[in-house]
């Protein structure tokens, strides 16, 4: 597989679903990305975060997803179509079945279980339509809520990597999570 699809049929569960972004995303992503925590956690994310920001990002997906590389997602209200967070599949290697899983959610949509959400209707694509092996995610030991949620959706703790990337000039450790699929 070159280019990776997005998902037919689209993802979602009774209350959110995930979505290719569009322009008329990026006001609330900018919003979004004025959090501290996200700025702090999402190691793509300038601090600060502006409107040129958000549309090289958004810029950026397509080539990405026909290279095979990386898909990005919006997570939204099913309902309302509200912008509650992002989350990708990135790092595919497909000769090796395996690519990372990450995400943010916005303020107001903390706390109401959309990151598990949103993680379990990826993964199911993932391991299922996908036909991919090994999913990991790769957090910052102080994100603890981060932590719970990859346990939540079936991933296990492997392990600290010290000093593992560079992030906003410092250098920063990972724990490392990782979910096979159950063909294995």
């Amino acid at each position: 597989m070159t280019e990776l699809p997005l998902p037919d049929p689209p993802l979602r569960s009774e209350w959110l679903a995930l979505r290719a972004w569009t322009a008329t995303d990026v006001p609330a992503v900018v919003a979004a990305c004025q959090d501290p925590l996200i700025a702090r956690f999402a190691a793509a994310v300038p601090s600060p975060y502006d409107e040129t920001d958000a549309r090289a990002w958004l810029a950026s997906q397509d080539p990405a997803r026909h290279a095979g590389s990386r898909v990005e997602l919006a997570i939204i209200s099913a309902e309302s179509d509200d912008l509650l967070g992002s989350i990708a599949l990135s790092s595919v290697e497909c000769t090796h079945g395996r690519a990372m899983v990450s995400y943010w959610v916005a303020p107001e949509a903390r706390g109401q279980g959309v990151a598990v959400e949103a993680v379990q209707l990826l993964v199911g694509w993932a391991l299922g339509q996908l036909g991919l092996m090994r999913l990991e995610m790769f957090i910052e030991p102080e994100n603890v809520a981060s932590q719970r949620v990859a346990e939540r959706c079936g991933f296990v703790r492997e392990g600290l990597l010290r000093s593992r990337w560079v992030s906003k000039g410092r250098r920063r450790d990972s724990v490392v999570y990782g979910r096979l699929s159950a063909q294995l």
